[in-house]
């Protein structure tokens, strides 16, 4: 039924009313033979409009312009039906597009918009399938586990021994030295007795203390002249200070029986023998005059030793103190030592302070002939091996022979025997000086050199005067304990013996071993990688280097068989002891000392190449051997346990590890083979050590002097040493940021806040916190090729952009990282 002509009208649609009038003509010859609309599936929306089953209404008029039908050709009818098909078809499209107006309508969106919605739509149904699908194939992994907390005892304490040194409200970027020294600092304060106090003083003072009670509460030995006896009486002589009566007289004798002394007017200058002298004093009491003679590996060959002379002699601790100003406060404290020592054994007051200028401008000539350290630290170089004729030859003025036979009597020498010469250039000149010299400026300086060892071992106001002059040249308050001073004395000569009693007393050492095993293998597998890909070795120093990389051992603490009792008793055969005898055991140590070297010289073993490092209180890599040694009293809280978190120990222990690793494969280790066999001297291996280093330590140098860690030359005296401990840290921090550990991630409890790699530098930094006065640092600085602890520790981080990025520092901090140029690996 058409829609009535009143609805047009009332809707305004009078144009629309003509073109429905006159379209209905155009329909009309089509309607007879054309289908109902409702079988073209039109909308139900067409149907109601057309009323109960009549006609449809009319379609939308067209939007062109109308046309009356009189004004146009009017088409056949086949033509018009085709017409109407295809206006069937645009108006389903219209209806349509209602439909998508009307949709939008409701969203408040235009159809183009609701198009846009519905193919986003489609894309994050597509994007959540894909992750659905993604998450149920991803394999399941010890990352995406939550992190294991650490809360056993160990990471407990390792967590408040770490916190407890720290100072929080420092920032890292700015002071890392305050950050994670400054609570340690502070609640340990610098002993009086000490001129430098860390955590390495630490622990050699409380294994002192451990030994003293090994020793005091040891059974009383019921066989005279068994190990245990002489070991405690040996001691024993050195506290019992009121048994110690007038042990200088004895001194005072061993003088006269060797011509006397001048500065005691005891001396007669037409019958004193300086050749007699000179080589008693080597071989009977040890003195080092002019030189020192001991014995040590062969450089040639591994199986071997040999005899080695080398420069020494001075009073002061190294011949740089000497060029100081003739007032310097070192000098004149000397000297007073000098005046105020040869008082107590007898002379005068003019004769003593006369005696002081002499020995000390002598000491000075020796001292401009002493090569610098630097000058010999390249074995290459400096080492030399010589025969007796042709030594002889050069240094007229001493008795060779005489003196070598006299401190190893059981081994033959002639002028056919080699030894090794550190400098021959100096044993030549100190013959000149020899030569040159009159008998009793000789006699006063070799006499000197007596007393100055025997010091300590006489009463109380001659050690007192000792330990007065040297809390004035390092500056200490105070005297070491008498005890402490009896232990380092009894350890030089029962080192093996305290080592063994120490060990037995130490039930954590089998898992300290494992624990330092551990370690040693991770370093050791992270540095043979470093060097397969490194650019800067040539490839026949980089196979060299791997070689004996792949050779290279760890000791950690005496070996079994040495704390052998067979082995031990066997070694101390010739040692004698005398109850209440202070200065006299002392005299049986030096006689014995000497069969030791003797003993090694003939019948060299292994062990005898590093066993005396055992008691020092460092870490140390020794090449004759390519092993690096580990003191077991080392291995103790603060600076080891086995069950500390990983980063800690690779921050302490691991830095030291990785240091003498690196320092085994780098300038002056290289030069010896994995089984400690020194390159020839024409090799080119010693050039491309030298020249490996040569423009990292320039570029180090200026720019650590433009960061003000340090004076130039002390800067160039270091830089090699620096460039090991960066190079050490590097390969520490390597492990602690591998995969392997990451995937093993841990949680230390109270730890949260610091990542792996902070609380690695933060173990590293805390390993070097110490107290060292100005006269110890001055020391240091003399006899040493190291930054201070502090001075290293700032230029190790301004050279780390590791650091900067584990503490986010930002450009303009203190310890952002400059030029980076230490890498030496």
């Amino acid at each position: 039924m058409d829609l009535p002509i009143q609805h047009y009208k009332e809707n305004g649609a009078e144009e629309q009313l003509q073109q429905s009038l006159a379209m209905r003509t155009e329909w009309e010859p089509c309607l007879a033979h054309h289908p109902p609309l409702q079988s073209f599936g039109c909308d139900a929306e067409l149907a109601e409009r057309g009323g109960g089953g009549g006609p449809p209404p009319p379609p939308p008029p067209s939007k062109r312009r109308f046309r009356s039908p009189t004004s146009r050709n009017k088409p056949n009818d086949s033509a018009m039906c085709a017409t109407m098909d295809d206006r069937h078809g645009k108006m389903r499209e219209t209806l349509m597009e209602r439909q998508v107006q009307k949709a939008g309508g409701l969203l408040g969106v235009t159809s183009r918009g609701l198009l846009i919605l519905g193919l986003l739509l489609v894309f994050i149904l597509i994007l959540l399938v894909i992750i659905v699908v993604l998450a149920a194939l991803w394999p399941r992994t010890k990352a995406q586990e939550a992190p294991k907390v650490c809360d056993t005892p160990a990471c407990l304490r390792a967590a408040a021994q770490v916190i407890g040194s720290m100072e929080n409200h420092t920032s890292p970027c700015t002071n890392f030295w305050n950050y994670a020294c400054h609570s340690w600092l502070v609640s340990n304060p610098l002993p009086p007795w000490a001129s430098k106090w860390s955590i390495r003083e630490e622990l050699a003072h409380r294994a002192h203390e451990e030994m003293r009670k090994l020793i005091e509460t040891m059974p009383h030995p019921t066989r005279v002249d068994s190990l245990s006896w002489k070991l405690k009486y040996f001691y024993e002589s050195c506290t019992a200070l009121e048994h110690i009566v007038v042990p200088e007289q004895k001194l005072i004798r061993v003088i006269d029986q060797m011509g006397g002394w001048g500065v005691l007017r005891s001396f007669s200058v037409y019958s004193w023998n300086f050749r007699m002298v000179l080589r008693r004093l080597h071989a009977e009491y040890g003195v080092n005059a002019f030189f020192r003679v001991d014995v040590v590996a062969h450089p040639n060959f591994p199986d071997k030793s040999i005899v080695r002379i080398s420069p020494d002699g001075l009073g002061l601790p190294d011949r740089n103190y000497y060029y100081r100003e003739p007032d310097h406060a070192t000098i004149n404290t000397y000297k007073v030592f000098l005046k105020d020592a040869v008082q107590l054994l007898g002379a005068t007051s003019l004769e003593a302070t006369k005696f002081a200028e002499e020995v000390f401008h002598f000491e000075k000539r020796i001292a401009e002939l002493t090569p610098n350290t630097e000058d010999i630290i390249n074995p290459v170089k400096s080492i030399q091996i010589l025969n007796v004729a042709d030594l002889q030859r050069q240094s007229f003025s001493i008795p060779w022979l005489e003196i070598l036979r006299a401190i190893y009597p059981t081994t033959v020498f002639d002028d056919s025997t080699e030894l090794l010469i550190t400098s021959p250039d100096y044993l030549k000149d100190i013959s000149s000086v020899v030569s040159s010299s009159d008998r009793s400026t000789l006699n006063n300086y070799l006499m000197w050199r007596l007393a100055h060892n025997y010091l300590p071992y006489l009463s109380r106001e001659f050690w007192e005067v000792l330990d007065i002059h040297k809390r004035d040249t390092l500056g200490a308050k105070e005297s070491v304990d008498r005890w402490e001073m009896c232990i380092v004395t009894t350890q030089k000569y029962f080192r093996l013996a305290m080592g063994s009693i120490y060990s037995k007393n130490n039930v954590a050492l089998k898992d300290s071993r494992n624990g330092v095993a551990i370690i040693y293998e991770s370093l050791k597998n992270g540095l043979a990688s470093s060097l397969s890909g490194s650019s800067l070795y040539s490839p026949s120093l980089r196979s060299r280097a791997l070689e004996k990389l792949a050779t290279l051992s760890v000791q950690v603490g005496y070996p079994e068989q040495v704390l052998a009792s067979s082995y031990l008793d066997d070694f101390y055969t010739a040692m004698s002891v005398q109850v209440n005898d202070f200065l006299g055991n002392i005299l049986y140590g030096v006689h014995f000392l000497r069969k030791v070297e003797e003993r090694i010289l003939l019948n060299p073993l292994p062990e005898h190449k590093w066993l005396a490092y055992l008691s020092k209180d460092t870490i140390t890599y020794i090449p004759e051997s390519n092993r690096i040694i580990i003191p077991e009293h080392l291995l103790l809280p603060p600076f080891y346990s086995v069950n500390f978190p990983q980063p800690i120990l690779l921050g302490s222990l691991g830095v030291q590890l990785a240091v003498a690793m690196v320092a085994s494969v780098s300038q002056h280790g290289v030069l010896y083979d994995g089984q400690g066999v020194l390159i020839d001297r024409e090799s080119t291996i010693g050039n491309d050590s030298l020249s490996l280093t040569a423009n990292q330590r320039k570029c180090l140098v200026d720019a650590l002097h433009q960061k003000k860690i340090d004076d130039e030359d002390f800067l160039k005296r270091t830089v090699f040493e620096t460039l090991v401990q960066l190079a050490g840290v590097r390969q520490a921090l390597k492990v602690v940021t591998n995969p392997s550990m990451e995937q093993r991630r841990t949680e230390y409890k109270a730890l949260e806040f610091l990542t792996h790699p902070q609380l690695f530098f933060v173990a590293y930094a805390q390993s070097m916190c110490s107290h060292t006065t100005a006269k110890h640092r001055d020391m240091e600085r003399s006899t040493t090729f190291r930054l201070g602890d502090e001075e290293m520790l700032r230029a190790t981080m301004l050279q780390m952009p590791e650091f900067t990025e584990a503490f986010m520092c930002n450009s303009s901090s203190l310890l952002h990282h400059g030029k980076v140029c230490g890498r030496i690996i």
